[in-house]
C-alpha cells in the first residue's frame, strides 16, 4: 500500500493515501489475475509431474528411450507458460472493459 507522510510528524506518522475507485479495481483485477495464472500453473505442473511420472514408470517395463519423455514435458511446460499467459490477460481484459 501506498503511504505518505503528515507534514510536520515525517517518518512517525504514516497515513494512506486514497486510491480513486477506478485504480482500487484495476488493482483488484490484476491480484485476481495474478491469482488465476498462478493456480493455472500450479495445477498444470501437478498434471506434467503425474503423467511424466507415470510415463517414466510404463518406461522402465519396457527398458525404452526417455528422451521423448523428457521433450513432451519440456513442450508441455512451453505451452503451460502461454496458458498461463493467456489467463493473466483474459482476466486483465475483464477488469478493463467491465
Amino acid at each position: 500500500m501506498s503511504c505518505i507522510a503528515d507534514g510536520d510528524k515525517a517518518g512517525r506518522v504514516l497515513r494512506f493515501a486514497m486510491f480513486s475507485p477506478k485504480l482500487e479495481r484495476r488493482r483488484q483485477f490484476n491480484r485476481l489475475a495474478v491469482v488465476a495464472a498462478a493456480t493455472v500453473l500450479v495445477v498444470g505442473i501437478a498434471l506434467i509431474a503425474v503423467w511424466a511420472v507415470r510415463a517414466f514408470s510404463m518406461l522402465e517395463a519396457a527398458e525404452a528411450d526417455r528422451t521423448p519423455i523428457i521433450i513432451g514435458a519440456l513442450i508441455a511446460l512451453a505451452v503451460l507458460v502461454i496458458l498461463c499467459l493467456i489467463a493473466y490477460v483474459a482476466v486483465r481484459a475483464v477488469g478493463r472493459f467491465s
